[in-house]
C-alpha cells in the first residue's frame, strides 16, 4: 500500500525539475506585454481593475500596467512626460508594447515605422469585426485613421465645455452665453470690484493652444491647411486680441496657471475645460454649478481631448495579435461603458451612449448630456507630425500677447514662421 504521506517519485521527480529553472510549456506560453500609460490617482485605479479583468479573462496573456509618472508631483496626468518617455525608448530601441498616444504621435511613429497598424486585425478572423469599428463615434474614428487606414483606437475622450457659476450668473440675471459677443459681455458684468481691486473675474483661464483654438475654430479658422500653419490669419489676430483685451481692457478675465483653482475659490465665475473635470468638481465644488457648450462664433466648432491605444511594431507574430486584442477590450463596449461611467470620460461607442447604464447617468445628472451634445460639433486637432512642438509655440505666443510683450499679429506671425520650419524639417529629427 502507497505511503500517503510521502510524495511520488514523479512529483519529487517535478519539483527538482522546476528548482532547476525548467518550466513545462503551458506555463512558458503566456503572452507577456507592458502597456504604458499616465493615468494616475482614481483613474489608474480604474484603468489597473480594467487590465486585471482582461488578465482574468485571457488566461494566455498578461498585461502590466506601467504609469509614466509626473516628474512635477502637482500634476496630474503627465502626458508630456509620457511623450518624452516613448521618444527615449523609441530612439534606444526599446519602446512599449502598447501606450496612450495622442493624434500627432502617431503620425510621428507612423512617419518611421514605430507603431503598427490595427487595420490589419480588422475583418480578420479572429480579429475586430468591421462592426465594432463602425461603432466608434464618428469623429473619434476619424481621428484614428490615417490616410485611409485605422492606426489607433480612442480610450480617454473629453471635449472642451463651459464650466459656469450658476449663483454668480442668477446674481448677475444672466444665461449662460451663446456667442463670444455675449461671452465678453457676460464676463464683465460678472465681474466684481471693490474700487481697483477685484475680488471675482469673470473667467480665468491659462494661457495655451488650447484656450487659442476654441475661438479661432468658432469662427471658421484653422491651425494649419494642408502642410502650413496659417493660425496668424485675421481670425487668428482677432482671437489673440479677443484675449488681450479682457485681460488688460475689460479686466473681466484673469490669466492664471491655476484657473480651476480660481474657479472652485468662486475667484472666476466661468472656467473653460474638457468634460473630463465634472467628477472632480462634483467632489470638490462647494457651489452651484453648471456646464453648458461653448459659444459659437460664425459656425460651431469643439476641440476634444485625449489619447488612443497604439501598437509598437517591434511586436510580431502572436504577441502583436495578443496587444490588438487588449487594444480591444480597452475600446470594447463593456470597457468603455465602464470606464465613462466611472471616470467621467466620454464613452467612445454610439452604443454605449445610447446604452441603458450611460442614459441612466445623464438622467441623474444631466450635465452630462452637454458633452454628448459637444460631439456632434467636435473637429480633430492637427494630425501633422510637428504638431506637439507647435503647441509650445503658440503657447509661447498666447504669453508674449497676454503679457504685452509682443502685439498679437507679431506674436502669431513669429509662431507661424516657426511652425511652418518645423513641419517642413521635423522628419529629419525623429529617431
Amino acid at each position: 500500500m502507497k505511503n500517503k504521506f510521502f510524495p511520488s517519485i514523479a512529483t519529487i521527480a517535478l519539483a527538482l525539475f522546476m528548482l532547476a529553472g525548467f518550466m513545462p510549456a503551458f506555463a512558458q506560453d503566456k503572452i507577456e506585454l507592458k502597456f504604458w500609460h499616465a493615468m494616475g490617482s482614481h483613474r489608474g485605479k480604474v484603468l489597473d481593475e480594467l487590465i486585471k479583468k482582461f488578465n482574468d479573462t485571457h488566461p494566455g496573456i498578461h498585461v502590466t500596467g506601467v504609469q509614466i509618472e509626473s516628474r512635477d508631483k502637482t500634476m496630474g496626468n503627465d502626458y508630456h512626460a509620457l511623450y518624452k518617455e516613448i521618444l527615449e525608448n523609441i530612439a534606444k530601441k526599446t519602446p512599449p508594447d502598447i501606450a496612450q498616444v495622442y493624434e500627432n504621435w502617431a503620425s510621428q511613429w507612423i512617419d518611421i515605422g514605430a507603431i503598427a497598424p490595427i487595420q490589419d486585425y480588422i475583418g480578420k478572423p479572429g480579429g475586430i469585426p468591421q462592426s465594432e469599428i463602425d461603432d466608434i463615434v464618428p469623429v473619434f474614428r476619424e481621428a484614428n485613421t490615417y490616410e485611409g487606414k485605422v492606426w489607433t483606437l480612442p480610450f480617454n475622450k473629453s471635449i472642451y465645455v463651459l464650466y459656469y457659476n450658476k449663483d454668480a450668473f442668477k446674481s448677475a440675471g444672466l444665461e449662460p452665453p451663446k456667442t463670444w459677443d455675449e461671452f465678453s459681455k457676460a464676463a464683465a458684468k460678472l465681474t466684481k470690484r471693490n474700487g481697483d481691486n477685484i475680488t471675482r473675474y469673470g473667467i480665468a483661464f491659462m494661457p495655451s493652444v488650447d484656450l487659442f483654438g476654441h475661438y479661432l475654430y468658432a469662427n471658421g479658422g484653422d491651425f494649419v491647411q494642408g502642410n502650413k500653419a496659417v493660425f496668424n490669419s485675421n481670425i487668428g489676430i482677432k482671437n489673440l486680441e479677443f484675449w488681450v483685451n479682457m485681460v488688460h481692457k475689460d479686466r473681466s478675465a484673469l490669466a492664471s496657471f491655476k484657473d480651476r483653482d480660481e474657479f472652485l475659490s468662486q475667484k472666476s465665475a466661468m472656467f473653460i475645460d474638457t468634460t473630463s473635470r465634472m467628477p472632480n468638481f462634483i467632489e470638490k465644488a462647494k457651489f452651484n454649478w453648471g456646464v453648458a457648450l461653448l459659444p459659437k462664433g460664425t459656425t460651431r466648432r469643439y476641440q476634444f481631448a485625449g489619447t488612443n491605444l497604439a501598437i509598437f511594431s517591434h511586436l510580431s507574430g502572436e504577441k502583436r495579435k495578443a496587444a490588438a486584442e487588449f487594444v480591444r477590450f480597452l475600446c470594447s463596449k463593456e470597457a468603455t461603458t465602464t470606464w465613462a461611467l466611472k471616470t467621467g470620460y466620454l464613452p467612445v461607442r454610439t452604443s454605449v451612449i445610447n446604452g441603458a447604464e450611460y442614459q441612466a447617468q445623464i438622467k441623474k445628472d444631466s450635465r452630462y448630456q452637454v458633452g454628448i451634445d459637444a460631439l456632434k460639433y467636435a473637429v480633430v486637432q492637427p494630425k501633422v507630425a510637428a504638431w506637439e512642438m507647435i503647441r509650445g509655440i503658440i503657447d509661447d505666443a498666447m504669453f508674449e500677447a497676454i503679457s504685452l510683450r509682443k502685439t498679437p499679429q507679431k506674436a502669431l506671425d513669429r509662431a507661424v514662421e516657426l511652425a511652418n520650419h518645423l513641419i517642413r524639417n521635423i522628419s529629419g529629427m525623429l529617431p
